[in-house]
């Protein structure tokens, strides 16, 4: 009986052992289930945080691109504004001022150096065209003199083409600065570009790596000097150059400041040319030698002579904007404004 009593207490002892462990289980499995819905929530935290990790890290690296262009864009205007200054400076004297063999013969000479050119001018309309102190206080207050000053104050003279008949300084053909961007092809050019480098972007995904972005750069560099273009053929529209009603003086200035400005976008123009081959370098090996399929090259092919033919294009439209300019100025006997500008404003080629 003693036995059969310490039995069936062992036997009550491990049945309220096993219902103890059934419930350390099934608070275990409760736990255990909270525990993965947990984890699962963290893990898809964590990836939606690297996704917009890696989201902000792109939009940096584009502001910083932004930045870079907006900082090169804001270095070309101030250098833009300090050639304008200089130039407005330099046209602004008067006075004592004149060209060499305007009025050399009247008096002694000076002269100022920019650079390797030389500007000389006279001083015959400073030290009193040539005549003594003596006699000049002799007749200041001669009315006779004060006469005829006033007259030749008011005298005008005529023009140089008034000389010759204006039918021989007709164009043939039209004004270059008459000509905007549809008429030279380079708007139609730039707008088959940007649907090619679209086109590029599109089957090129899996080949190239910054390439793209890089021919955009450059897109965006023949579309902003296309603008200055087109900018400055609208000026020289609105005061057109060739108005012979305007004085002789300040057409000049007005053709000079052009030339100059051509002179400057024609420099730009280089350097896009020049920015142009060294990217062209740069993707060369990656398109031609890399494993590119051959939608990849024939895109890049098209891409690159679009690229020559807008070089070709505008330099063209430089050229003869520049060369009707300089015809002009060398008409009215200011064909020396290329040499008193080559080395004071480094964008004259």
């Amino acid at each position: 009986m003693r036995a059969e009593e310490q039995l069936g207490e062992l036997l009550s002892r491990r049945k309220e052992d096993s219902k103890a462990n059934a419930r350390v289980v099934e608070i275990f499995a409760s736990h255990r289930h909270s525990w993965q819905q947990e984890e699962k929530r963290l893990l898809l935290q964590i990836d939606e945080c690297g996704e917009e990790i890696a989201y902000l890290k792109g939009k940096i690296e584009e502001f910083e691109g932004l930045e870079a262009d907006l900082k090169a864009r804001v270095e070309d205007l101030r250098r833009e504004v300090g050639e304008r200054d200089e130039m407005l400076n330099f046209m602004s004297r008067g006075g004592c001022e004149a060209a060499e063999g305007g009025a050399g013969g009247a008096g002694g000479g000076g002269g100022e150096r920019y650079g390797g050119v030389e500007v000389r001018y006279g001083q015959g309309n400073c030290d009193g065209g040539g005549f003594g102190s003596d006699y000049l206080s002799s007749v200041a207050d001669s009315k006779f003199w004060s006469e005829k000053a006033s007259l030749w104050q008011d005298m005008h003279y005529e023009s140089i083409e008034s000389l010759y008949n204006m039918k021989h300084f007709v164009s043939r053909r039209e004004s270059p600065w008459k000509v905007n961007g549809d008429s030279t092809g380079v708007s139609s050019k730039l707008k088959v570009l940007e649907q090619e480098l679209l086109n590029l972007e599109r089957i090129g995904k899996a080949d190239l790596s910054k390439v793209p972005s890089q021919m955009r750069k450059q897109a965006k560099r023949y579309q902003a000097l296309a603008g200055k273009i087109d900018d400055l053929c609208q000026r020289m529209q609105a005061s057109d150059p060739c108005e012979t009603s305007l004085s002789s003086e300040f057409r000049t200035q007005m053709q000079t400041e052009f030339l100059l400005e051509a002179f400057r976008l024609q420099q730009r123009a280089s350097e896009t040319n020049q920015k142009l081959l060294g990217l062209q370098t740069e993707t060369g090996k990656s398109y031609l030698e890399g494993p590119a399929q051959l939608a990849t090259k024939r895109s890049f092919d098209s891409i690159r002579n679009n690229f020559k033919e807008i070089q070709r294009n505008l330099e063209i439209w430089l050229a003869r904007i520049i060369g009707d300019l300089e015809g002009l100025l060398a008409r009215d006997g200011a064909s020396r404004a290329r040499e008193y500008y080559v080395s004071r404003y480094p964008f004259v080629q």
